[in-house]
This record gives C-alpha cells, structure tokens and sequence, in this order.
C-alpha cells in the first residue's frame, strides 16, 4: 500500500490514509530501501554466498507454464481480499492485494511455517519512519491452483487491535509474489485471472496502455504522468491504496497547484501503517490537470497533506477499469468500465473515524466542515452507540464491522445515529453520509 492513510503507506491511509484507521485511505507498510540488506543489516558484500533482500523479493516463479487461472475476491472497504493457501499451513489464509508494497507476512504466519530469517531490508514509512525488518523466503503459495514458488518476504504485519488488522491477519499480498505473473483485475465480476501469456487474456484494443518500470527489488509498477505544469512525474501503481489519487504537497507545489483554505481537512488520525498511527491533517484539493496515458483529467481531485509521502494511485481510481499489470514486459493496460465522471469522487462521508483508545470507541479522525462535525462532534468523543448497536465496552471485531460500514468507503448510505459521550453529558447525534466536495467536475478523455 503506500502513502495517504500512507496516506496509507507512502501517502494517503496502507500505506499507502486514513484508510481503514481514519476515513481516508488504507495505508500499509512502507518502502522498500534502495538496496538490499543482509540480516545483519549491512550491504551483501561481494562473493558473499548468502541470499540478499533483493534476490529474495526478486526471486518468486510459478511452477505452472502455459495456465490461466481465475479466483474470485472480496472488495471491502475499497481494499482487495484474496484467499490463499500458504506452505504447510492447513489454513486458508486471507491477504490484502498489494502492488505497492512487498510481499508482507505476519510473524505468527512465520512460526508456524518455521521460517527462518535470511536477510532484513530497510523500510521508509511515513513522516520519515524507518526500520530494518527480516526478510524469510516463501517455498509455496498457492492461488487457485497455481503455485508461487521461493516467494520473499517481509516480516512485518500489524495485529489486533491494529485497524488493519481488519482486513488480513496475514499480511500482504505483494509485488514480489505479483510480479511473477499477469493479473487482469475485474471490479464489476471481482474477480482476478491470472496467467503467463498476455494473448490468453483476449482482445484489450480500447485499453489504455502505458509502460511501467519497477521501482524496488520488489518489483513495484510506476508509470509516468503528468500533472498540471509538470511532465514524467512517477506515479505508484497502488492497488493497496484504498482512495483514488495521493500526492506529496512538494509534489502538488511544484505543479503550481495549491491547497485553498477552503480545502476539505481531516485531523487526528491521518494513518494507519505497519509502523503505527501518525496524527497530522489530510486535506482534499483538486490539480488543474492530471495526464495519464490518453486520459486528460481536469480539476481532479486528489488527496495531500503532510503525511503524504508518496505519489500514487489506488482502488477508488482503478475500479473504474478492468486493470490489467503485465510484469512479464512491464506494461498496465487499463479498460474502462465506466464514464470519465465517475473517476471524480465527492468524498460521501459521515466525517468522523472511530478508533479504539484505552479500551473505549472514541472519535479519532474529523473532517472538517463534515456532516459528523456540524452535528456536534469533536476529537476524542466517546462513542457510547453507533447505529443502534452498543458500543460503550467495544470488542475488536465490532470495531472492524463498523469501519465496514461508516467509514469513508464504507458500505453503509443511510443516516445514522451516533450517541456520544463528553465531560459526563450523553447526547444522539443524528449524521447523514454527506459528500466533501460539493461538485463533480467536467473531464475529458483525448
């Protein structure tokens, strides 16, 4: 994932922000260091016999030739949920789909499988986070009925009461197990096929086609794009980003574009990452113009703000189309599905973040100017009832089923009614689900 709600990993909630901790977007992990790293953290040294990170998260290849599989997945919270079979695990394990990250596994996962750390890499979040983490080899993934074999990993998933921990308690299923295939993503049949020739897939002639190169050992896809006043700006292929568009403020400057004080902001909880939450202001503003293969998006809006770390795109912009990721000659194919309009969000949200706090449901990220904060709510609410449903001595998966329904993409449409808790007074809300942006804009595609 990566950034915004990385802001979700490198910029917006995921890594990619506020995703599945905030109302933003999911942000997940972090990015991969420039180079690989031996287990004690230094450069492999020349000659050195050992496994690096880099060879590990570059070294996954199915055993199958000539196949073309498909697999159906869950879409949830605008966040891709594939089930797999992992090694000797007797369990079927659930992954959140990510070309953004690495291939990401939960340390539970590790001991059970009894893998043994052969290298660690350094990881960069956001807000300037880093750390070196281990890095395990995979021998056998299995997605229906294909197997990935000798897939490298990284050791560092979150776990309850991680807001992430939502959607997998297992990991992430990333770039360096990605890359060894083709996946075609249909969001209308959600499902994915996966396959070593291109010609299996049939006809993509009203495809936009746009190379891409690998960004990391990883294998992470960028494109470049252009944005306002800038050209070949690198753009994140992000499918573990739930929003739609994430960009860095230097980024969004040097286009020439701004963010107005008018600007829709969230505060509090801005990100959920496997380095932990990060408090800062998310705003959503619009670029004069954003250029991506034939597509000429103007007024777009996009996500910003001091926890975006990264430029990428994600879920919200990519259901759109039926996405498909050639690694094999480094090339995203992307179908339309729907009108160039429905690429432009207006942000339908009840304005406010529950998260878990000592124990209680609080009220940890706000829009502002939202319908939640004109009925009355404030940073740090507690939340006593939620729709009905008792929330005064929350569990961890009543926190998971309300983020599947009133988060910012989350399932639910209808008013609500909030019952929350300040300075000893009880009082109900009533919260529709409201947009942040007050239009959509008119786009052209050339």
């Amino acid at each position: 994932m990566s950034t915004s709600d990385y802001v979700c990993r490198a910029a917006g909630r995921p890594s990619s922000l506020a995703c599945v901790a905030t109302a933003v977007a999911l942000a997940v992990g972090g990015m991969l260091a420039p180079n690989g790293l031996r287990a004690d953290g230094d450069a492999a040294a020349p000659g050195h016999a050992g496994p690096t990170a880099e060879t590990l998260l570059a070294g996954a290849a199915t055993a199958e030739r000539d196949f073309r599989v498909t697999a159906g997945f869950r879409l949830t919270q605008n966040t891709i949920q594939l089930d797999t079979s992992v090694d000797s695990s007797p369990d079927v394990d659930t992954f959140i789909l990510d070309s953004g990250a690495p291939m990401t596994i939960a340390s539970s996962l590790v001991d059970e499988l009894g893998l043994e750390p052969l290298a660690s890499i350094g990881l960069a979040g956001p807000e300037g986070g880093h750390r070196q983490v281990p890095v395990v080899q995979i021998p056998d993934i299995r997605i229906a009925g294909v197997s990935f074999r000798g897939v490298g990993a990284v050791v560092d998933w979150v776990e309850p009461p991680d807001q992430l921990a939502c959607l997998s308690r297992s990991g992430l299923m990333g770039a360096s197990l990605l890359q060894a295939a083709i996946w075609q993503i249909d969001f209308a049949s959600q499902n994915i096929t996966m396959t070593d020739s291109l010609a299996s897939l049939g006809s993509m002639d009203n495809a936009i086609r746009i190379p891409f190169t690998r960004a990391d050992a990883a294998g992470s896809p960028r494109i470049a794009v252009g944005v306002s006043d800038s050209s070949e700006v690198s753009l994140l292929i992000d499918l573990g980003f739930n929003g739609s568009i994430a960009i860095p403020s230097a980024t969004l400057e040097r286009a020439g574009d701004r963010i107005p004080e008018t600007a829709p902001t969230e505060t509090g909880q801005a990100s959920s990452t496997v380095f932990g939450h990060t408090s800062s202001e998310v705003h959503i503003t619009r670029v004069r113009e954003l250029r991506m293969g034939t597509l000429r998006l103007r007024d777009f809006p996009v996500f910003t703000g001091p926890s975006v770390s990264d430029f990428h795109v994600g879920i919200d912009f990519l259901r759109h189309f039926r996405v498909t990721l050639d690694w094999h000659n480094n090339a995203l194919y992307l179908e339309p599905r729907d009108p160039v309009s429905a690429l432009y969000n207006d942000f339908p949200t009840y304005g406010f973040a529950p998260q878990l706090r000592d124990g209680e449901l609080v009220v940890g990220a706000l829009w502002r100017g939202s319908s939640g904060e004109k009925a009355g709510l404030a940073l740090g609410d507690q939340l006593l009832e939620i729709d009905g449903r008792d929330t005064s001595k929350p569990d961890f998966e009543t926190v998971c089923s309300l983020l599947n329904e009133v988060a910012l993409y989350g399932s639910k449409n209808t008013p609500i009614s909030v019952t929350r808790l300040r300075a000893g007074v009880r009082e109900t809300l009533r919260i529709e689900r409201a947009p942040l942006l007050t239009a959509r804009e008119p786009a052209a595609r050339e």
